[in-house]
């Protein structure tokens, strides 16, 4: 192939053409390294083996809820009464279960003084064994803990354990104070469990504690929770559809059974779904980075492209040396050895770069996509990774090195130098150039095209306003022990313990309203977009007489200062009076979606909702206006209301601040100890980031496209240029004749360009052949675009001005100076 004395040679012929080294090697480089940064990504989230043995085995269980007609309302919900029975008597086609929940209302550990705020699983020990959480010091879950011992313990995260008890091992056997409660630590989790993101890839729990103590432990007959899961192992995988299909009929029967005397459930029906956990763990995110991976592909093929113009540029430049080297006993093999080591060169320094550009994606992707995305966090070089960019690089490598072969002609070599005349060399044909046009032309057309798609959507989601104000406000989860209501008491005595809770949290409103940084303050259930992404709900009839026809509404529970301090605007009617909300009078506002929903011209002030039992009835004494925020509950603004009942067990502050002002936990916590030890802030979550959490996906797309869109306008500008460029050098004397003869440089440049713009017409006309089967491919997947007239018209008007600015680049040095600097080769 080649030998040391070539590779010495070749690194002393690439030092003297540092521009055309430089750009092989940084156009390369950086496509190379997010292709495979884009391709490992995909192999960690779809394909690398999950960090549990038996990975096929394990599954998720729950439930889709569908309405009376038929349509799912939501996905991933479990009828915790069912499962608390089944989980007792488990399917003989089981080898482990598990009951899971998680907190999703703020907890903290009050046996610290700063009480800081904790994310808490609830689970039983087969979770510990399926997931073989490694534990660093003491033990997991015994059988002893298993659903109904009711036995108070926890598993520490051996961060939670080293950040606020300083990693003192004596913890163990010691309690910590959670809610209510005190729990003896059993054991500390190893920090390299890496721990089954069943609730989203953003979050991770702190410590582990028996599902018995779980809020939703004992719901009864009907209910349905988001937050439970059932776990599984089976004995084998190919039985998965077996116990989905064992498994769904008594589920879904039990659950009529369930809600025989419960009107507003009838018709109403679960089906239950036993999912891989790869697919759980994976949630949506497949469209995304499978995208993202098509997008460096591209770009990698629009570098190739230039590389291939750049070689076969240098290899018809280094003709006239290879015809002396012929005409010396250089035989065809010494010739090829020494392209091929320019090759090995420009290739191993191209790999390299794509190594650390691949390294630099990978931070960037877990600092900024770690709430989107799963499995980052073991992101990194691996064997699968290094064996894709070797593979790809050699490819790319013999593919250049075919390509080059081909200009090697070596009889024409050896005539070369005895006909020695002007122009004689081996030259790329023009069919060549304007392929390799056409090439370009077409991949940065799609490119650029299904880029600016998709940032124009972005863009025009992240400049809409969202509906309501976020600076300088927060949201304060409330840890709150007050003991809850037995459900053996009257409901009348229920509400007055919980209207009690209200009325002291009002309270402690009214002594931060005091406070000199506070602008204003709210009780309720949730913002409008919480930190964690839930929602409280509530559905009305509009009809005691139509009970089956319900509304949907997200519902907040709250006073007369909610609307005000968030800036929410009212199109009709008015705010709640401070006697309503004390009074916590039967009226509801609701938002325009909602309105519109009851009243098809959206006037319905005055009109009456229902509970679903036809109970209670609520007057609708004002309109809001609609936000504007999709999240991952719904891609469109759904009913909204507001009303002055009580908080139940998800109350908060809504805080704003005057501007340039701060205020910590401790401000609040000292409110909150004026009225009850039982409330504490959990934590202070600005409304501002909970907006930009939601919008994450806008921002990574917008900034993925943005990217994408200039780094494929730069290597196809470099490209066209080289070949427009190197297409005019060969016309020189033509051109220096015409210029002689008369020919105005405008009318060159005209002809020039009409010559140039054919290659590029034919690449948008194949562009465009491949995007529409592209189209129709997508109407038959979930992935959806809203196409816009931008997103076209955008891309083709920059690839004219690319190719009228490479034509009068590429000319201009010919066409701006006399006919004879060109008639002299000058």
């Amino acid at each position: 192939m080649f030998t040391m004395k070539d590779l010495s040679t070749a690194l002393y012929a690439l030092s003297k053409a540092k521009g055309y080294t430089l750009t092989v090697i940084l156009t390369l480089g950086l496509t190379l390294g997010s292709l495979v940064a884009m391709f490992n990504l995909n192999y960690q989230i779809l394909a690398a083996p999950l960090p549990y043995a038996d990975e096929e085995q394990l599954v998720v269980g729950s439930t889709a809820w569908l309405d009376k007609d038929g349509v799912v309302m939501y996905q991933r919900l479990l009828p915790v009464s069912i499962f608390r029975q089944y989980y007792q008597k488990p399917s003989e086609q089981l080898s482990d279960q598990a009951l899971f929940s998680f907190s999703y209302i703020g907890m903290t550990l009050r046996d610290l003084p700063h009480s800081p705020q904790v994310q808490i699983a609830y689970t039983t020990p087969g979770y510990m064994r399926m997931y073989q959480m490694p534990i660093l010091h003491g033990r997991a879950f015994s059988a002893e803990e298993d659903v109904g011992s009711q036995q108070p313990v926890a598993v520490l995260s051996e961060k939670l354990w080293r950040e606020h008890y300083n990693a003192d091992p004596l913890l163990v056997g010691r309690s910590v104070h959670i809610g209510s409660q005190q729990f003896k630590v059993v054991g500390i989790a190893a920090a390299d469990f890496i721990e089954p993101r069943l609730t989203g890839p953003g979050r991770s729990n702190d410590l582990w504690l028996p599902w018995d103590f779980s809020v939703g432990s004992s719901f009864g007959a009907g209910d349905v929770s988001g937050a439970h899961l059932y776990l599984a192992k089976l004995k084998d995988a190919s039985q998965r559809q077996a116990f989905e299909q064992q498994l769904g009929p008594q589920v879904a029967s039990q659950y009529q059974d369930d809600i025989t005397a419960l009107p507003s459930q009838a018709g109403r029906s679960l089906v239950f779904n036993a999912e891989p956990l790869r697919l759980v763990l994976e949630g949506d995110s497949r469209s995304r980075t499978l995208w993202m991976l098509a997008g460096s592909l591209l770009l990698l093929l629009i570098a190739a492209a230039n590389i291939t113009n750049l070689l076969l540029s240098r290899a018809a430049r280094q003709q006239r040396n290879m015809s002396i080297q012929a005409a010396l006993g250089a035989q065809r093999h010494h010739l090829l050895g020494q392209v091929l080591a320019e090759l090995s060169w420009l290739m191993s320094s191209a790999l390299l770069l794509a190594f650390i550009v691949a390294e630099g994606a990978y931070h960037l992707l877990q600092l900024y996509a770690g709430a989107m995305l799963p499995r980052l966090a073991e992101l990194g070089f691996d064997w699968p990774a290094l064996a894709f960019a070797a593979i790809v690089s050699l490819l790319l490598a013999l593919g250049f090195a075919a390509l080059i072969s081909r200009q090697i002609n070596y009889r024409a070599l050896q005539q070369n130098l005895q006909s020695s005349g002007k122009g004689s060399g081996v030259q790329i044909s023009s069919r060549t150039r304007q392929v390799l046009i056409a090439a370009q032309v077409m991949l940065a057309a799609m490119l650029l095209i299904c880029s600016a798609q998709v940032l124009l959507q972005s863009l025009q989601q992240l400049r809409q306003q969202v509906g309501f104000a976020s600076a300088d406000r927060y949201q304060i989860p409330i840890d709150n022990i007050t003991a809850t209501p037995d459900d053996s008491l009257p409901s009348e005595q229920r509400r007055a313990l919980y209207r009690q809770q209200k009325d002291e949290l009002m309270q402690v409103r009214d002594i931060l309203q005091q406070h000199p940084a506070v602008q204003a303050v709210s009780v309720s259930n949730y913002p409008p977009v919480s930190f964690d992404g839930y929602y409280g709900s509530a559905s009305f009839i509009a009809s005691p007489d139509s009970p089956n026809q319900q509304l949907f509404s997200r519902a907040v529970f709250t006073d007369q200062f909610y609307l005000p301090l968030f800036d929410i605007k009212l199109v009709q009617g008015r705010n709640f009076t401070a006697q309503e909300v004390s009074s916590q009078a039967p009226v509801v506002i609701i938002n325009q979606v909602l309105a519109q929903q009851l009243k098809p011209d959206g006037n319905a002030l005055g009109e009456r909702l229902y509970s679903t039992n036809g109970s209670l009835a609520f007057e609708i004494i004002g309109v809001s206006a609609n936000h504007h925020l999709p999240d991952a509950w719904s891609a469109e603004e759904t009913g909204r209301s507001y009303l002055t009942r009580n908080l139940g067990t998800t109350a908060s502050l809504q805080l704003q601040l005057k501007p340039g002002m701060q205020l910590d936990k401790t401000a609040i916590n000292q409110a909150m100890a004026q009225v009850s030890p039982h409330y504490r802030a959990a934590n202070m979550h600005s409304i501002a980031d909970n907006v930009t959490r939601v919008l994450l996906s806008n921002y990574l797309a917008a900034a993925v496209t943005t990217s994408l869109v200039v780094l494929s306008f730069l290597l196809a500008a470099i490209g066209i240029y080289g070949v427009l460029s190197y297409s005019v050098q060969l016309r020189r004397f033509e051109l220096g004749v015409r210029m002689a003869i008369g020919a105005r440089p405008v009318t060159i440049l005209s002809q020039l360009l009409g010559e140039n713009l054919k290659p590029v017409a034919a690449g948008l006309a194949l562009a465009a052949l491949l995007l529409v089967a592209l189209w129709l491919g997508l109407q038959h997947s979930s992935f959806v675009v809203e196409l816009s007239a931008g997103g076209f018209a955008l891309p083709l008007a920059l690839i004219v001005l690319l190719t009228v600015l490479t034509s009068l680049l590429s000319v201009w040095g010919i066409i701006r100076k006399p006919a004879i600097y060109a008639l002299q080769g000058q």
